[in-house]
């Protein structure tokens, strides 16, 4: 007789593109359903070699529901490098997916579980996609890149350009999730940001007390196209979030802390409509809600919203 080897475990996959309804758009997006028998023995190192293998900027790990009656999902976020607390086209993505995409349609809302905590999802009242009550923790840090003293690697080589990153806000929508907010004059100066090929080092810039200092950073380039808003207008905004040798198509934490930051600088509530990925061909479409409290100096709620498209299926062998 032969011998007999154990059957490797498998997962089903699916890719989405996330801030989209158009295939081949949008923000890729690999999610992971991992059963519950199987959930302990997956390992955060697994997790980080799978989400290697797909190569895309962010991977997701939905672990199916402790109680199928409860609509709740702990998610596990990761790009090809490390674990985020947090990210927004994940959400997104996994949201479209548990109440929308996977066919079972049961549920109108739900939550998903993150390591930055808990995220109440819904499903749009106007039937465009969904919407998620994003963790938030605005920090503004007190320092610009252009308090530094020694030479900084990683700026732009246009005067233009690196002056706005010189003097640009640098913001926390979450620990550990910061964005270097960079304005520019017109969607002409956004269209010639180019990729520097390494990383700004951001160490004796970022606030270091309560652990702000600990921190993905990434430089989030906009323009706002709607100069004066009167009343409850939407704000249109184009962005590009570029960082070493990548750009993301669409970014919803960083879309997050910027419609923040926007929200407060003119202290009041706003919605925000977020355009980016148009000049790498993969346009996307992102809605943010803030709300400030009554005095318009802190945040009191942001609102994430936007489309997926379900693009492949599959199963992975671990």
């Amino acid at each position: 007789m032969g011998e007999h080897y154990p059957q490797p475990h498998t997962l089903p996959f699916t890719t989405l593109d996330v801030f989209t309804n158009t295939s081949y758009s949008g923000n890729p997006l690999a999610l992971i359903r991992i059963r519950t028998a199987l959930s302990p023995h997956l390992s955060q190192t697994q997790k980080q070699l799978i989400a290697r293998e797909f190569n895309l900027s962010e991977t997701i790990f939905l672990h199916h529901q402790k109680d199928p009656s409860i609509p709740e999902w702990k998610v596990d976020i990761f790009t090809t490098d490390a674990e985020l607390p947090f990210a927004g086209h994940p959400t997104i993505g996994a949201a479209a997916y548990v109440l929308w995409l996977s066919g079972e349609r049961r549920w109108d809302a739900g939550t998903l579980v993150t390591r930055a905590g808990r995220i109440a999802i819904s499903l749009k009242g106007d039937g465009g996609g969904v919407k998620a009550e994003i963790p938030h923790n605005v920090h503004i840090h007190r320092h610009t890149l252009g308090d530094l003293s020694q030479p900084i690697s990683g700026l732009s080589s246009e005067e233009e350009l690196r002056d706005a990153e010189l003097n640009a806000p640098i913001v926390s929508i979450v620990k550990g999730m910061t964005f270097l907010l960079v304005e520019l004059a017109s969607l002409e100066a956004l269209g010639r940001v180019k990729l520097q090929g390494q990383s700004i080092d951001f160490h004796g810039v970022l606030d270091t007390e309560e652990g702000w200092g600990e921190s993905f950073v990434a430089k989030y380039y906009f323009v706002v196209l709607d100069k004066e808003v009167r009343g409850e207008e939407v704000v249109r905004v184009r962005t590009r979030m570029l960082e070493m040798s990548m750009e993301d198509p669409a970014t919803g934490s960083a879309a997050s802390a910027l419609s923040s930051w926007l929200a407060l600088r003119e202290g009041r509530s706003r919605r925000f409509e977020v355009t980016q990925g148009v000049e790498m061909g993969r346009r996307s479409g992102i809605g943010v809600h803030v709300v400030l409290d009554g005095a318009g100096k802190r945040v009191v709620s942001v609102r994430l919203s936007g489309c997926a498209v379900v693009v492949m299926e599959g199963s992975l062998r671990i």
